[in-house]
């Protein structure tokens, strides 16, 4: 890869050779920050999770969201025997949920305060905010599924700033949102 440098001063690289080789991809994708979930929902009675940093809104009239699971998760088949689940958005201090919920085989849900949600889902006392969702449509997408749901309830539970994932590692958000723009303004 060689870098150039553009009338403003600024440095570019040129074109990686391989968009389908899956490495290259995880380098270039990396640099996309992204905010991290956990998905909680109940299985033949008891809580499961699972750490998800693919979240994201899709719709406000019908208000839907979506998030991605790799087809290998042995959580997914637990998680996909519940019509419902909660997204549950982790705030920038709770990097240790995160990989608590990345574990495998072990009790995600140990130590971990929860309250149900209006379905019955764990909504994580830790959350800055949880969504509960119906089941809208489930797709598979290349080597992963799409889980799409439609919000029933939400609860914002504090203004923390959130954790995001990025380059491999946490990023540390130094402020919050701007506040001097009105509430409304793109």
């Amino acid at each position: 890869m060689n870098a150039n440098t553009t009338n403003s001063g600024t440095t570019t690289a040129d074109t990686l050779p391989n968009p389908g080789d899956a490495t290259q991809l995880r380098h270039v994708l990396g640099h996309v920050p992204t905010s991290v979930t956990i998905v909680t929902a109940l299985s033949r009675g008891l809580p499961i999770g699972v750490t998800v940093g693919s979240f994201s809104s899709v719709s406000l009239d019908p208000p839907l969201v979506n998030f991605f699971i790799d087809r290998s998760s042995t959580t997914w088949p637990r998680l996909n025997e519940s019509s419902t689940f909660t997204v549950n958005v982790l705030g920038m201090d709770h990097a240790h949920l995160c990989r608590s919920f990345s574990r495998r085989g072990a009790d995600r849900f140990e130590g971990v305060d929860w309250e149900p949600s209006p379905s019955g889902n764990p909504v994580l006392s830790e959350a800055i905010a949880a969504l509960d969702c119906s089941r809208y449509k489930v797709d598979i997408i290349g080597d992963h599924i799409q889980v799409v749901g439609r919000v029933e309830s939400m609860q914002l539970q504090n203004a923390g700033l959130p954790l995001v994932f990025y380059r491999g590692d946490f990023l540390r958000l130094g402020c919050g949102p701007d506040s001097s723009r009105q509430a409304g303004e793109a």
